[in-house]
Formats: structure tokens, C-alpha cells, sequence
């Protein structure tokens, strides 16, 4: 059932992420623009990873910890994205 979420998952994140870059593409970029597929690629990074750890561990050949291990080591990569959009963003695109 996990792997058939993820899958969906991961489905839904690549048309959304087509549209995003068509849609950049097409009336250019800002920063709300930037942030949000930012954040989308790094999903569709977890999402890829977790689909595989899933694959192996249904195929027996890892253990859930690893899954697990990824899902927990993956959610510091979140906050680094978070602050550098709360910290670099405003200088770069000139917010007071």
C-alpha cells in the first residue's frame, strides 16, 4: 500500500512539477515561482528514494530501517531549503 502511494505520489509531483516549469517558462520567474519548485524537486528527490527503499524492502532486500533511516535523515534537507528561502530570498530578490 506504501509503495502504491508513493507512486501516486511521485506521479502527481512530476505533472505538477512540468506545469511549474511551463509556467515559469512561459510568464518568467519570482520568487514564490523559485521557492515552490524548489521545495518540488526536493520532494520528488524523497519521494524517488522512498519508492526504492520500499521496492527493496517489499523484494526483501533491505530492511525497514533503512526506509526508515532515509525518511528521518532526509527532513534536515526541508529546513536548510526553509531557511534559505527565509534567508536568502529577500536580499537576492530585494524585499525590505
Amino acid at each position: 500500500m506504501q509503495l502504491v502511494l508513493v507512486v501516486a505520489a511521485l506521479t502527481v509531483d512530476a505533472v505538477l512539477l512540468t506545469a511549474m516549469v511551463a509556467r515559469i517558462a512561459q510568464f518568467g520567474t519570482s520568487p514564490n515561482k523559485l521557492a515552490a519548485l524548489g521545495l518540488n524537486v526536493l520532494l520528488l528527490v524523497h519521494l524517488l528514494r522512498a519508492g526504492w527503499l520500499t521496492l527493496q524492502f517489499l523484494r526483501r532486500r533491505c530492511g525497514f530501517a533503512a526506509l526508515e533511516g532515509w525518511q528521518t535523515r532526509y527532513l534536515p534537507v526541508y529546513g536548510v531549503w526553509a531557511t534559505l528561502v527565509v534567508v536568502v530570498f529577500p536580499p537576492v530578490f530585494g524585499f525590505a
